[in-house]
């Protein structure tokens, strides 16, 4: 049987609810609406099946239902063998086999999309319109979140709980982020009809409500405040942070909720290989990542003093491929100042990357690339040093070896190619928040996840015949290089706080 959520921190929770918790819904409802639960047999009771037998099976795309699968075996409600063949947990199956129960989450699989709009119902205190019909919004998130029914056992609760509540955290923080509720009861205690007329909300209160089951506010006598833990992390710049990367969770919302026509047709609601849609959404997303920038240029100077180690950097020349914020390109940079970096990306985010190399004061060893991460000739061993920085997540799996072959061309004989990305273990079932990225990136036509080995075999393909795997905080760090040339073997410690 599944273990029920170990008790965690507010701050562990943010983060869930904040990436992850409505993945986890779409997650549940998707295996649910495409029959993938049916399609299995139960562990033990008859034939175990491979991906490609149940997407025939189904109707759908062996892809999707992998990226359903592997997360479900990582949370222990589906079973894998050793041959990748899958059957169903035997608790998953009684409680699917419960009818009532089976009919509670059938109820709940229209609500998607209306619970999107809870921001608005929170504003105007009205149902909201949602397809030709009206949808109770603030009493469906009270009945669901805030004054639940018990359930009969703990494993229906937690079953429940995933496939509906995951979500519907989310979209409370994000109401009261918008709404402006969060940054009011920042700055003091607050009645609700003063916290409805700073924000301009008819309906605050289901909403405090919601944010206390959540660990998040607190009645007092005077009003309603933030919890001491909660005021705590929300300190300084960090709700401007939370609210930024709820905004960015939103804009999943519709294709997680219409997850079913992406897993069985392919139909990708929002399609990032659009180049309109693409260019918006990473322009967005390197000001988002400049949000956390000190957080992720620690992680990148710790991968460059990991490199030179064994690879000094003086005079070395370096390319960033698909830079984001640029601060993975800067870290090589400030480790010598003879360091030259080229910065490649899309002209609309390397806007964004001048300025981060500006204020990292390495501009001037910076050359600025724009152009087109498919289809690029980068040269002829014209550089030392080449990065990939969480890139390869975006191209499907066809595509990576083309730009392996692209990038193993333009390094020299005995340069070095460093790859920090999500590494999958060798089983492909965790961990945990990886899988939730690759699902992501699945969703949005995007790339796939690989294990270490996999990597590997690629590489050896266009002759870096020689890689390592070393895992850093939140991600894993590959260098690959020809016969004969040194690479890391162990994590630099970690670095000094950055100055900027």
């Amino acid at each position: 049987m599944a273990a029920p959520h170990e008790p965690v921190s507010l701050a562990q929770s943010l983060h869930f609810w904040a990436r992850n918790a409505s993945n986890e819904s779409a997650l549940f409802q998707t295996a649910l609406r495409v029959g993938l639960f049916d399609a299995l047999t139960v562990e033990g009771r008859g034939e175990t099946l491979p991906v490609e037998t149940l997407a025939e099976r189904l109707g759908c795309s062996a892809r999707g239902l992998r990226s359903l699968l592997e997360l479900l075996v990582c949370l222990d409600f589906v079973r894998m063998d050793d041959a990748r063949r899958f059957s169903l947990a035997p608790h998953t199956a009684t409680l699917l086999g419960d009818a009532a129960f089976r009919q509670q989450l059938q109820a709940e699989l229209p609500w998607w999309g209306p619970m999107g709009l809870l921001a608005d119902a929170v504003k105007s205190g009205e149902p909201v319109d949602f397809e030709g019909q009206r949808w109770d919004v603030l009493s469906h998130l009270r009945e669901r979140l805030v004054a639940p029914t018990p359930f009969a056992t703990p494993a229906h609760e937690d079953f429940f709980d995933r496939f509906t509540r995951s979500g519907l955290r989310t979209q409370v923080l994000l109401a009261a982020g918008q709404s402006g509720l969060l940054a009011a009861l920042a700055e003091d205690v607050r009645t609700e009809q003063a916290l409805g007329e700073s924000t301009s909300t008819r309906a605050p209160g289901v909403l405090l409500e919601a944010l206390a089951v959540l660990g998040m506010t607190r009645r007092q006598e005077n009003g309603w405040a933030l919890t001491p833990e909660a005021k705590t992390l929300l300190e300084g710049k960090a709700l401007a942070y939370l609210v930024r990367s709820l905004s960015v969770s939103a804009r999943y919302w519709e294709a997680l909720g219409r997850l079913d026509e992406t897993v069985r047709h392919e139909r990708y609601v929002l399609d990032l290989k659009d180049p309109e849609v693409s260019g918006r959404f990473y322009a967005d997303n390197s000001q988002q990542i400049t949000a956390v920038f000190a957080t992720h240029f620690q992680l990148s100077r710790r991968a460059a003093a990991t490199l030179a180690g064994v690879r000094p950097l003086e005079g070395a020349a370096v390319l960033d491929i698909g830079t984001g914020s640029g601060v993975w390109g800067a870290a090589f940079a400030r480790t010598s100042s003879s360091t030259h970096v080229t910065y490649f990306d899309q002209a609309i985010v390397l806007e964004q990357v001048r300025r981060n190399v500006a204020k990292l004061e390495v501009a001037d060893r910076a050359r600025f690339w724009p152009g087109n991460l498919f289809t690029q000739d980068f040269g002829a061993a014209d550089f030392d040093v080449i990065i990939l920085p969480q890139v390869l997540n975006v191209l499907s799996p066809k595509d990576v070896p083309d730009i392996f072959a692209r990038v193993a061309r333009a390094l020299r004989p005995d340069g070095i190619l460093v790859i920090a990305e999500y590494v999958l273990n060798e089983r492909r079932d965790g961990p945990l928040d990886h899988l939730y990225f690759g699902f992501r990136r699945f969703m949005t036509n995007e790339g796939d996840l690989l294990s270490a080995s996999e990597y590997a075999k690629l590489l050896a393909d266009v002759g870096l015949t020689t890689s390592v795997c070393i895992p850093l905080p939140t991600q894993e760090l590959v260098f690959a290089a020809r016969d004969g040339v040194a690479l890391p073997t162990a994590l630099a410690p970690p670095p000094r706080p950055p100055s900027a």
